[in-house]
């Protein structure tokens, strides 16, 4: 009884203790040294009520801004260990002056507390850091994936939905060289520019896949002023086009648009840059649509899974039944699924699945579609969620994202995220009205004119009044 009466007692070792675990100064207050607990209780308070007027008034975004910036990071960090350094020190003062004695396991046990969540936070932070330090370096190396061929493995997958499973066959390795150089066409303006344009690449490397090839490519165009964007979508099958310095893609296939990746991979005495390749498709992009490119971000096929899941999935209008390919990420097979029209949750397998089917549409559905997921995503992500989901989705993109974006612009692109609204995003479709006739290997040849004036007038903040082109939030209608 004695012991437990000692223990409820506020002036006990453990109870003091306590209290400044819980909040510094308190336990002293309790103790008996009112003038030194008051004086770090009012310390402490005034340091909490200028951190929330701070956040409060920057918002999450301001605070992600924050945590992107390695300096105020490292800033941060330093705090971190500050008020460490002060809780701790303030729950041994408050137990020594109560009594305890310094040796005992009861102390040690509130420091560990005390100090469990500080170290937690510094250990994600350094991640952090780290992670941003590496992807958005000057010169980051391209991911892994794209420097290895794999052998198809065989489809041993047992399909358990409508369809049976089937695999992809390998695809042909572009061999094409060349003496002449082509300056780069990608520029690196300051986020303080009218406007900030970056080249979405999505390629089909992965398990059982050898090479890589760009399915996927979105130049997306923001005012850095309104937030009005633009994406515009350039169709993987389009043929007949040239580099900026007029001369034609000599691609060994047929001169496929997502063949460039790999010839300017295997050709990289033509571009400058971080990846040959990306600077590739930047050249043929720029010159396609009329307009400077300053920067690309890569991601393969299960580094897109990966990123949706880490942003905990999707939410899709899906306009009609789609058939498509669920990929196994370790074994490189696919099971043909049906995802059904209406609204649904889909996880990352699934929004892969959905972003490349063709079965029964072709390259300018699945264009849509791959637009249609690009604003939803845009649309659903919340600030505070991706706060939350930070150190996965860091951790994801540095195995899975490579990009020359460099490091000091992050801060700002996350700030120019909030001025974003899918209504105010004007999508193009580069499909077949926007071709001049075929190439002799019977490819869609663009038409320069017509292409460039549909960026003209997407950019000019018309877009939404043409008939051609449609806003952002009617990406997923059919």
């Amino acid at each position: 009884m004695a012991m437990r009466e000692a223990r409820s007692n506020p002036r006990s070792p453990l109870g003091a203790a306590t209290a400044s675990a819980a909040f510094p100064g308190w336990g002293q207050i309790l103790a008996g040294q009112r003038r030194m607990g008051t004086a770090q209780v009012v310390a402490m308070g005034l340091f909490l009520a200028a951190a929330c007027v701070v956040i409060a008034d920057e918002g999450a975004v301001g605070v992600i801004g924050w945590v992107v910036d390695p300096e105020v990071l490292l800033a941060l960090l330093g705090l971190n260990l500050l008020l460490a350094t002060v809780r701790v020190w303030s729950t041994t003062h408050a137990w020594l002056i109560a009594g305890g004695r310094l040796a005992s396991l009861t102390l040690m046990a509130l420091v560990l507390l005390v100090s469990i969540p500080h170290v937690a936070l510094s250990y994600y932070g350094f991640q952090t850091r780290s992670t941003l330090m590496t992807v958005f370096s000057s010169k980051p190396d391209p991911p892994p994936a794209l420097a290895t061929e794999a052998t198809p493995t065989s489809t041993s997958t047992t399909s358990t939905s409508l369809l049976t499973t089937t695999s992809h066959p390998p695809q042909t390795a572009v061999t094409t060289t060349t003496t002449s150089t082509i300056p780069p066409t990608t520029i690196s303006l300051p986020l303080d520019a009218a406007r900030f344009t970056v080249l979405l690449l999505g390629g089909d490397a992965g398990p059982g896949r050898p090479g890589l090839r760009t399915d996927t490519m979105i130049v997306a165009s923001i005012d850095t002023v309104t937030g009005d964007a633009a994406l515009f979508g350039l169709p993987r099958n389009m043929g007949g086009f040239t580099f900026s310095d007029g001369t034609p893609f000599p691609g060994s296939n047929q001169g496929l648009l997502n063949e460039v990746y790999q010839w300017g991979r295997r050709n990289p005495g033509r571009f400058d840059g971080v990846d040959p390749g990306a600077s590739a498709v930047a050249d043929v992009a720029a010159t396609l649509l009329g307009i400077p490119i300053d920067h690309y971000i890569l991601v393969d096929m299960v580094g897109f899974s990966e990123l949706i899941d880490a942003l905990g999935g999707i939410a899709v209008d899906v306009s009609r039944d789609t058939i498509a390919p669920v990929y196994d990420r370790e074994r490189g097979t696919h099971t043909m699924i049906t995802i059904p029209s209406g609204r649904q949750e889909l996880d990352g397998d699934l929004a892969l699945a959905f972003a490349r089917s063709r079965t029964g549409s072709n390259d300018y559905d699945r264009m849509g579609r791959q637009r249609c997921l690009l604003t939803a995503l845009a649309s659903q992500v919340e600030p505070v969620n991706l706060f939350a989901r930070l150190p996965i989705l860091l951790h994801t993109i540095e195995r899975r994202v490579t990009t020359d974006i460099p490091l000091g612009k992050i801060p700002d692109i996350v700030n120019l995220a909030p001025l974003i609204s899918s209504d105010r995003v004007v999508v193009v479709g580069f499909d077949r009205g926007y071709r001049d006739g075929t190439t002799e290997t019977g490819l869609a040849r663009p038409d320069i004119d017509a292409i460039q004036a549909a960026v003209q007038l997407a950019l000019s903040g018309q877009g939404g009044n043409d008939s051609a082109l449609a806003t952002a939030s009617a990406a997923c209608s059919p």
